[in-house]
Protein backbone atom coordinates (compact mmCIF):
# COMPACT_ATOMS: atom_id res chain seq x y z
CA UNK A 1 0.00 0.00 0.00
CA UNK A 2 1.34 3.50 -0.95
CA UNK A 3 1.24 6.57 0.83
CA UNK A 4 0.37 9.98 0.32
CA UNK A 5 3.93 11.02 0.79
CA UNK A 6 5.45 8.62 -1.64
CA UNK A 7 2.86 9.94 -4.16
CA UNK A 8 3.71 13.55 -3.94
CA UNK A 9 6.78 14.38 -6.22
CA UNK A 10 9.43 15.42 -4.98
CA UNK A 11 10.53 19.25 -6.54
CA UNK A 12 13.18 21.79 -6.49
CA UNK A 13 12.60 24.61 -7.72
CA UNK A 14 9.39 25.14 -10.06
CA UNK A 15 7.92 21.92 -10.47
CA UNK A 16 7.49 20.29 -13.81
CA UNK A 17 4.20 20.13 -15.62
CA UNK A 18 3.76 16.78 -15.36
CA UNK A 19 4.49 16.86 -11.77
CA UNK A 20 2.19 19.86 -11.20
CA UNK A 21 -0.77 17.44 -12.84
CA UNK A 22 0.33 14.49 -10.72
CA UNK A 23 -0.34 16.73 -7.38
CA UNK A 24 -3.59 18.05 -8.79
CA UNK A 25 -5.31 14.66 -9.17
CA UNK A 26 -4.12 13.50 -5.85
CA UNK A 27 -5.80 17.06 -4.89
CA UNK A 28 -9.08 15.74 -6.45
CA UNK A 29 -8.91 12.19 -5.16
CA UNK A 30 -8.22 13.59 -1.61
CA UNK A 31 -11.49 16.18 -2.00
CA UNK A 32 -9.09 18.92 -1.84
CA UNK A 33 -9.08 22.00 -3.19
CA UNK A 34 -5.46 23.64 -2.50
CA UNK A 35 -2.24 22.33 -1.34
CA UNK A 36 1.11 24.67 -0.47
CA UNK A 37 4.30 22.41 -0.97
CA UNK A 38 7.31 23.85 0.49
CA UNK A 39 11.14 22.70 0.14
CA UNK A 40 12.33 24.44 3.07
CA UNK A 41 15.07 26.14 0.91
CA UNK A 42 12.83 28.78 -0.59
CA UNK A 43 10.77 26.86 -3.48
CA UNK A 44 6.98 26.90 -2.66
CA UNK A 45 4.35 25.65 -5.05
CA UNK A 46 1.02 26.51 -3.89
CA UNK A 47 -1.90 25.02 -6.42
CA UNK A 48 -5.42 25.39 -6.54
CA UNK A 49 -7.77 22.78 -7.99
CA UNK A 50 -11.58 23.33 -9.16
CA UNK A 51 -13.24 20.37 -7.62
CA UNK A 52 -16.17 20.49 -5.26
CA UNK A 53 -14.29 19.14 -1.63
CA UNK A 54 -17.42 16.94 -1.01
CA UNK A 55 -16.70 14.98 -4.66
CA UNK A 56 -16.01 11.78 -3.43
CA UNK A 57 -12.77 9.96 -5.43
CA UNK A 58 -13.59 6.35 -6.91
CA UNK A 59 -10.68 4.74 -7.97
CA UNK A 60 -10.74 4.00 -11.98
CA UNK A 61 -9.78 0.58 -11.72
CA UNK A 62 -13.07 -0.64 -9.44
CA UNK A 63 -15.97 -1.52 -10.45
CA UNK A 64 -19.41 0.34 -9.40
CA UNK A 65 -21.04 -1.62 -6.66
CA UNK A 66 -24.91 -1.64 -6.46
CA UNK A 67 -26.14 0.08 -4.10
CA UNK A 68 -26.98 -1.07 -0.37
CA UNK A 69 -30.11 -0.72 0.79
CA UNK A 70 -29.45 0.88 4.94
CA UNK A 71 -32.18 2.09 7.35
CA UNK A 72 -32.97 5.77 6.88
CA UNK A 73 -32.26 5.99 11.11
CA UNK A 74 -28.34 5.04 9.80
CA UNK A 75 -25.49 6.86 10.63
CA UNK A 76 -22.74 8.12 9.00
CA UNK A 77 -19.37 7.46 10.79
CA UNK A 78 -17.37 9.98 8.42
CA UNK A 79 -12.97 10.71 8.47
CA UNK A 80 -12.22 13.50 10.68
CA UNK A 81 -9.58 14.16 8.36
CA UNK A 82 -7.66 13.23 4.84
CA UNK A 83 -5.43 10.94 4.43
CA UNK A 84 -5.02 7.55 3.55
CA UNK A 85 -7.75 5.17 5.03
CA UNK A 86 -7.07 1.86 6.86
CA UNK A 87 -9.83 0.43 8.05
CA UNK A 88 -10.31 -2.22 11.21
CA UNK A 89 -11.49 -5.47 11.62
CA UNK A 90 -14.47 -3.84 13.10
CA UNK A 91 -15.13 -1.96 9.62
CA UNK A 92 -17.12 -5.10 8.72
CA UNK A 93 -21.06 -5.41 7.82
CA UNK A 94 -23.05 -6.79 10.89
CA UNK A 95 -19.85 -6.03 13.24
CA UNK A 96 -22.04 -5.14 16.41
CA UNK A 97 -19.55 -1.41 17.81
CA UNK A 98 -19.89 0.60 20.84
CA UNK A 99 -19.55 4.34 21.23
CA UNK A 100 -15.72 5.15 20.60
CA UNK A 101 -14.73 2.10 18.92
CA UNK A 102 -11.99 2.77 16.17
CA UNK A 103 -13.44 1.06 12.98
CA UNK A 104 -10.75 3.01 10.59
CA UNK A 105 -7.40 4.99 10.81
CA UNK A 106 -6.35 8.44 8.41
CA UNK A 107 -3.05 7.94 7.90
CA UNK A 108 -0.70 11.19 6.24
CA UNK A 109 2.74 10.48 6.23
CA UNK A 110 3.30 9.55 10.09
CA UNK A 111 0.35 11.23 11.27
CA UNK A 112 -2.66 9.06 12.19
CA UNK A 113 -5.99 10.04 12.79
CA UNK A 114 -8.48 7.76 14.48
CA UNK A 115 -12.11 7.07 12.68
CA UNK A 116 -13.95 6.36 15.95
CA UNK A 117 -18.43 5.50 16.55
CA UNK A 118 -20.65 7.93 17.82
CA UNK A 119 -23.23 5.66 18.98
CA UNK A 120 -23.41 2.08 19.80
CA UNK A 121 -24.95 -0.43 17.06
CA UNK A 122 -24.37 -2.77 14.29
CA UNK A 123 -22.08 -1.62 11.12
CA UNK A 124 -24.50 -1.89 7.92
CA UNK A 125 -22.48 -0.61 4.84
CA UNK A 126 -18.51 -0.19 4.53
CA UNK A 127 -18.50 2.57 2.17
CA UNK A 128 -14.70 3.31 2.53
CA UNK A 129 -11.91 1.51 0.59
CA UNK A 130 -8.61 0.48 2.75
CA UNK A 131 -5.84 1.73 1.10
CA UNK A 132 -7.45 4.45 -0.97
CA UNK A 133 -6.77 8.44 -0.33
CA UNK A 134 -10.20 9.96 1.28
CA UNK A 135 -11.06 13.14 1.84
CA UNK A 136 -12.43 15.19 4.99
CA UNK A 137 -15.72 14.45 5.52
CA UNK A 138 -16.21 11.04 3.54
CA UNK A 139 -18.72 8.55 4.81
CA UNK A 140 -16.62 5.67 6.07
CA UNK A 141 -18.95 3.39 7.41
CA UNK A 142 -22.86 3.46 8.66
CA UNK A 143 -23.97 2.52 11.91
CA UNK A 144 -27.57 1.05 12.95
CA UNK A 145 -28.00 2.31 16.31
CA UNK A 146 -28.88 -0.05 18.78
CA UNK A 147 -32.64 1.03 20.26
Amino acid sequence: MSTVENQVPVFEGIPSSDDLARIADLLVQAGLETIDLSDGKGARCFMRVDAPASAPYVPTSAAPSAPVETAQTDIAVKAPYFGVLSLTELAEIGTLVRQGDVVAQMRIGTLQVPVTVPVEGTVVDVVGQDGVVTGYGAVVVRIEPTV
